[in-house]
């Protein structure tokens, strides 16, 4: 076939961007293998989400060949012209946020930036003219790279415009590649075929969009780390939406099945019942689950003659959730989120109605996330007559549970509750109970184990001074990350560490055994009523464990559910499904072949399809009797479920106006595309004017720029709610107009007596950092004290970039007790301009403390901290210029030496000529040795390593920040 030699250009074009799709695949396949389940996501990928990023190519192909034959033409106005317009539409996007509000100024700033780009494109084609066509392709093969390179490592997920632009300079500058080729005779042919490739792939692109729809763990790694597979991802999205789960009777079926009734197993009439749970303890630093340190002596003792469940979890990793949903026997953050009403009832109140006295001793910090939510619960004291709710350090809290039990009369029996604090962060060594070997664990071991002796002080009070023999139940309220997944302390995800808890139940009718079923803390209040012989109400949404403990019934698959804002989690048998609720995408891990879950299960899809409709029938079945007034698609909206965005969209139908509205306000959370024809037709047709503004604000906020007008009329007329919906769906899109509103809504979510929602909260911060709004950097700086959202503020103060910010937050980094802020602190002190002399004391001595800052010699680098006299040298530092960069001055005592290297292999060095002790690695490419006791001045250190070593810092040791003091108790009654 021969080509003209327009349709000749077009396609060795093509042919370019298919060897570039072709180094991608190879790239992302090799640099992120790990997280591909196995080799048929990489041939989705190539068969599938290449062929739609070459269709998606095909327009740019066209119009860098009509570029190129003007600048062949020696038209270099009209190229300067084209790069212009090019430069200043870059300009107009990325100036969206606060620095270019005033319109002048932001025109300037285009017209700047397009003047640049005309003369840069007006040189390029003139002087190009005068190079070969090898050299040109050289070139224009670097700046493909570096601009790839750019777009995929540069500001990820931040600056549209900007990261469209370098999408569009990668495809343009690699075209050049071809012009070597352009008059050989195998320009022809390869030209030939790259037409017909493109041609079929515009053809195949709706049927392999639909092959990708469910490729869950191809899709979420192609659009985070390929620029190019990336942006095929978001077209086959616009293609072919996944389908919602559908309803599944079978799923349903199991769900009310795990409640049914299996007759009474256990016999805990008139007996003591005794529940402890103990804050932030991961079920595998427990001895009795197979620990190897001796951190639970006591709970092993109690194992060793009850029952042990193996796979126990809560059901959200907050305390506040996990606690009341333990206590009522439901998952309430749904409930709670979706305001259902709620009958009052809790396992205190149970007890008390059926002849139990009940008594509770906790710390305030049970009802700390979503404070607002459980302010009934919080006034109630979760039912208990009797309730010490306060910080106590451990010693306090054994007198009173000791002075409870002795004055209690022997009359009734008791139902105590007692919530250990230990060991939730920041952790504390206890004297009594020393663990060292490894600094990241050593002192949250040793909270264990006070908590541990507490267990073992309340278990001797009850078999002390009470005639009946007391029920034990041990769990915990939740896990605890130590960076399992790459995060620390809890409630960020679904894993295992963070959601699986011990369970021990001891007392009558248990045998010794242990049971691998699935089971939830929530099964213990209808397992406890069974017990009693009392009817489990309907709305318990738990299983009677009692014929597992007893022993008459098997192992069984079990089931545990488990949510955050963002993530769910399916346990049965084995199997774990894990789904990020907010972009409909599952992972299946299987813990008994992957006990850490790092590997992704791919060839059991059935398994993943059934498990996903089981999590579609649990978040269905929440809030059906506590808010049966709400039709179940709002009950799932109101939970975050984005599959119930197709079964929202008949409601705006719907003949109550309370209906059509809270519709509406569903659409705007879930954000879900599908949704703009139904808002759009609400828009036109509804009479009710409340349906048709927040139709208004989820339109613009999904990104239909033809609302802005009547959002901002809205802004200044709507009612409060319609408001700050307003305000926030203009900052998503960078507009600034709604910035006080917003502003006064987060001052109204966090005074002083409150804290907001964290979910909605995240959502104005991200808001802030978008429009870099400088008037909410007062409001933020009062509220960093939040842990919930200090990591947060921190981001959206840094990215703001107002300095004003800078004094508190070093303030904040200074006195930080939590060791996985640190470094986003530091860094974002560094953005906003942190002088060394400010960041040296507090860098040096988190660097030394008992647990180091894992980045504290890279952010040290960053901080240009580096230099012989603070005991450190970067060897690639150009800033020093000493030609013995072995020696460094340090202060001398107990220190330790971080290294850097390039790259993996054995570390070894001498200090003053002596051999250094073990040099271990301890994240990514740096190095750590303790080094005792070294002398104070000058010191030479050598250091050897395969690649090569890049900086050393010896630091001395130090102490942590210490904890705060505890609050004072109340009075005695």
């Amino acid at each position: 076939m021969r080509l003209r030699p327009f349709d000749r250009s077009v396609g060795l074009v093509l042919a370019a961007f298919i060897v570039l799709l072709v180094l991608e695949n190879f790239a992302i396949g090799i640099g992120y293998r790990t997280q591909f389940v196995a080799m048929w996501e990489m041939n989705h990928a190539r068969f599938y989400l290449s062929p739609i990023a070459l269709a998606l190519a095909l327009p740019i192909a066209l119009a860098t060949v009509l570029i190129g034959r003007l600048t062949l033409a020696r038209r270099a106005v009209a190229v300067a012209a084209l790069a212009a317009f090019f430069g200043a539409a870059i300009a107009w996007g990325v100036s969206s946020g606060r620095h270019f509000s005033i319109l002048p100024i932001r025109i300037a700033f285009v017209v700047l930036v397009g003047c640049i780009a005309g003369l840069t494109g007006f040189l390029l084609a003139q002087q190009v003219l005068r190079l070969r066509a090898r050299v040109i392709a050289l070139i224009g093969a670097l700046i493909a790279a570096i601009a790839w390179l750019a777009d995929a490592f540069v500001l990820p997920r931040l600056y549209p415009a900007f990261h469209f632009a370098l999408f569009f300079i990668t495809l343009f500058a690699w075209a050049a590649v071809t012009l070597p080729l352009r008059k050989r005779p195998i320009g022809g042919p390869i030209a030939a075929v790259a037409i017909v490739i493109g041609t079929a792939s515009l053809a195949w692109s709706p049927f392999a969009a639909q092959r990708v729809a469910r490729s869950d763990n191809l899709r979420r790694v192609l659009l985070e780390r390929a620029p190019l597979l990336g942006r095929a991802v978001m077209v086959a999205s616009k293609l072919a939406p996944p389908p919602p789960i559908e309803d599944d009777a079978a799923a349903a079926s199991t769900v009310i099945a795990m409640r049914g009734s299996h007759g009474r197993a256990l016999d805990w009439s008139n007996r003591d019942l005794v529940v402890i749970t103990i804050d932030a303890l991961r079920a595998d630093h427990v001895g009795a689950y197979g620990y190897n340190r001796p951190t639970t002596p006591n709970i092993d003792r109690l194992a060793a003659r009850g029952v042990r469940f193996d796979r126990a979890y809560c059901p959200t990793p907050h305390t506040s959730y996990s606690v009341t949903s333990m206590m009522t026997g439901k998952y309430m953050r749904p409930l709670l989120a979706m305001d259902a009403t709620d009958d009052g009832e809790t396992w205190a109140t149970h007890l008390q109605r059926y002849g139990w006295r009940t008594a509770a001793f906790y710390p305030p910090a049970v009802f700390f996330i979503d404070e607002h939510r459980f302010e009934k619960m919080k006034t109630s004291g979760l039912g208990f007559e009797y309730r010490k709710e306060e910080f106590a350090a451990p010693e306090l809290r054994r007198s009173q549970i000791t002075k409870y039990v002795e004055e209690a009369p022997k009359d009734k029996p008791l139902f105590l509750w007692v919530h250990l604090f230990e060991p939730h962060e920041p952790y504390v060594m206890h004297p009594d109970h020393p663990f060292s070997g490894d600094p990241k664990v050593d002192a949250y071991d040793s909270e264990i184990a006070e908590a541990d002796a507490t267990v073992g002080a309340v278990m001797e009070i009850l078999e002390q001074k009470r005639e009946q023999k007391a029920v034990f139940i041990v769990s915990a309220d939740h896990g605890e990350e130590l960076g399992d997944h790459g995060g620390r302390y809890h409630g960020t995800t679904v894993y295992e560490e963070q959601v699986r808890v011990p369970l021990v139940i001891a007392g009558e009718g248990t045998a010794p055994r242990v049971v691998g079923t699935p089971v939830q803390t929530i099964d213990l209040l209808p397992t406890m009523l069974a017990a009693i012989d009392v009817p489990v109400p309907p709305r318990l949404r738990g299983r009677d464990l009692g014929p597992l403990v007893a022993g008459t019934q098997a192992d069984d698959e079990g089931l545990a559910f488990a949510e955050t804002d963002d993530w769910t989690l399916v346990a049965r048998g084995s199997d774990r499904l894990i789904c990020a609720r907010k972009i409909a995408s599952c992972t299946l891990f299987d813990i008994k072949a992957d006990p850490g879950q790092q590997r992704a299960v791919g060839d059991r899809p059935e398994r993943v399809l059934e498990l996903r409709k089981l999590t579609a029938a649990i978040e269905r079945e929440n809030g059906k009797l506590e808010a049966s007034e709400l039709p179940e698609a709002m009950r799932r909206c109101l939970q975050g479920d984005r599959d119930a965005a197709e079964d929202v969209a008949p409601l705006f139908d719907d003949a109550r106006v309370a209906i059509r509205r809270g519709a509406a306000r569903c659409a705007f959370k879930l954000r879900a595309q599908d949704m703009i024809p139904h808002l759009r037709r609400a828009l036109g047709k509804d009479e009710d004017e409340g349906v048709r503004r927040f139709s208004t604000v989820a339109l613009l906020r999904l990104g239909e720029k033809d609302m802005t007008g009547a959002v901002v009329k809205i802004l200044a007329d709507g009612e409060p709610e319609e408001r700050v919906a307003a305000a926030l769906a203009l900052a998503e899109q960078g507009d600034i107009r709604g910035e006080i509103e917003l502003v006064k809504r987060w001052n109204a979510m966090f005074a002083k007596t409150t804290r907001g929602d964290l979910d909605e909260a995240r959502e104005l911060l991200a808001a802030f950092a978008k429009i870099r709004s400088r008037t909410a950097v007062p409001a933020l700086a009062a509220s960093i004290e939040d842990v919930r959202l200090r990591p947060y503020i921190v981001d959206a103060l840094a990215a703001i970039g107002d300095r004003s910010a800078k004094n508190v937050l070093l303030i904040t980094f200074a006195n930080e007790r939590y060791v996985h802020l640190r470094p986003k602190e530091a860094r974002a002190l560094i953005a906003l301009g942190a002088r060394v002399d400010e960041l040296e004391a507090p860098l040096t001595r988190f660097a030394g403390t008992p647990e180091p800052m894992p980045e504290a010699l890279l952010i040290a680098r960053e901080a240009r901290l580096l230099s012989w006299k603070r005991g450190s040298v970067d060897f690639e530092s150009p800033l020093d210029k000493r030609k013995d960069k072995g020696r460094v001055r340090v202060r001398g005592g107990p220190s330790r030496l971080f290294v850097l290297t390039g790259g993996e292999g054995p570390l070894t060095g001498t200090i003053n000529k002596s051999e250094l002790p073990e040099i271990a690695p301890w994240a990514g490419n740096t190095y750590v040795a303790e080094l005792g006791d070294i002398p104070a001045g000058d010191i030479e250190v050598n250091l050897t390593h395969p690649v090569k070593v890049i900086a050393f810092w010896i630091v001395p040791r130090a102490e942590d920040i210490p904890p705060p003091p505890p609050e004072e108790p109340e009075p005695e009654p």
